[in-house]
């Protein structure tokens, strides 16, 4: 088995990247960059938050299992950056639904 060692520039690099991606394909995909006001009871996506959290966990996911795949993580990165974007766009209504309930 071959182990490929990543620095910790290069590690950090790539999250910046991973970061990047999701943003930039958050924002085509038509998520705003803000959630709705206040934005401490919004439970709108955007694409500041949730978007480059969950490409920083994946991410560091595949990086605790030692899978860099090829230039060093850099291609890693930039899938798991399209996938976080997507993932929250389509697909985070279903697995992480809005709490019911309010103010009564």
């Amino acid at each position: 088995m071959i182990s490929i060692i990543a620095n910790g520039f290069q590690l950090f690099m790539n999250y910046i990247v991973a970061i990047i991606v999701a943003i930039v394909l958050a924002l085509a995909l038509k998520l705003p960059l803000l959630p709705e006001k206040p934005i401490r009871f919004s439970w709108t996506k955007s694409a500041l938050f949730p978007t480059p959290v969950f490409a920083i966990g994946i991410l560091a996911i595949f990086y605790s299992l030692n899978v860099f795949w090829i230039y060093n993580g850099l291609l890693i990165a930039i899938v798991v950056g399209l996938f976080s974007a997507i993932f929250v766009k389509y697909l985070f209504d279903y697995v992480f639904p809005n709490p019911q309930g309010g103010s009564e």
